[in-house]
């Protein structure tokens, strides 16, 4: 019976990340580029730790559950219009690489861009692009390839001028990729180190202007996985409930 009340409390702590897990993808649904999470499981073996000393196998019986990890599902979100030249898209497996205030890198599919004070190409978070793309404040016209290369009409100019080339990188496990807020992410050893390559290269996808990814997030998936963890939720409380009536009762006996 004591082992009831782990059981249940294991299944409480499950319930209540994924709860916490699916309510943050939902809010995240208009974020642009915003990858929903999912919250993997596994089952706690019923073992001693004699028996796991002697390298013992269970008999198909659980101790409850604990959470693997959470991680990030990079199915790709649907394409819109934004009007902005500076918005892209990434069509394809490929990520932005940025540099961060402490000047760490992290990637993105976010692709709302915007001019910094500097002149730097800059995500919405603030944080350039690794490609180090500088928009001179007489630029106008300008243009996003479908290969990354940016040109713009400088001054006076008739004939474009390029400013760079955006790259890419690629991620041999990008599930493996850990969360640093919404729409950014960092390398792990489980994800692997990135690899660098220019749109249209094999792979790495291609650069759609004026385009922003929204979020991958589905409602109609996400409220039938929430109200499945409320129920997860109340149930192990109900079993952590009886296991405390019957252990009351036991306790209550007389000689």
């Amino acid at each position: 019976m004591i082992d009831a009340l782990y059981i249940a409390a294991s299944g409480l702590q499950g319930s209540q990340t994924q709860i916490d897990t699916i309510s943050n993808n939902m809010a995240n649904m208009q974020t642009p580029g915003f990858k929903q999470s999912q919250v993997n499981f596994a089952n706690v073996a019923a073992l001693s730790p004699d028996q796991v000393q002697q390298g013992a196998s269970t008999d198909g019986q659980g101790a409850g559950i604990e959470v693997l990890d959470t991680r990030a599902v990079f199915t790709e979100g649907a394409l819109v219009q934004s009007g902005n030249p500076l918005d892209l898209a990434i069509q394809g497996q490929g990520f932005l690489e940025a540099i961060d205030a402490t000047g760490n890198h992290v990637y993105t599919r976010a692709g709302r861009l915007h001019v910094d004070n500097e002149g730097y190409l800059a995500t919405v978070g603030g944080n350039r692009l690794a490609d180090g793309i500088q928009v001179p404040p007489d630029a106008r016209s300008v243009t996003i390839g479908r290969d990354g290369r940016i040109t713009a009409l400088l001054g006076s100019d008739t004939e474009p001028t390029e400013l760079g080339q955006i790259q890419l990188a690629m991620f041999a496990s990008p599930e493996g990729l850990e969360q640093v807020d919404g729409n950014a992410f960092v390398p792990t050893e489980k994800s692997g180190d990135p690899t660098l390559g220019h749109p249209q290269d094999a792979g790495y996808g291609t650069i759609a202007q004026g385009m922003v990814e929204q979020s991958n997030v589905n409602m109609v998936q996400s409220m039938t996985s929430l109200v499945l963890a409320q129920r997860a939720y109340q149930l192990n409380a109900r079993v952590l409930q009886a296991a405390d009536e019957i252990l009351d009762t036991i306790n209550n006996l007389r000689r």
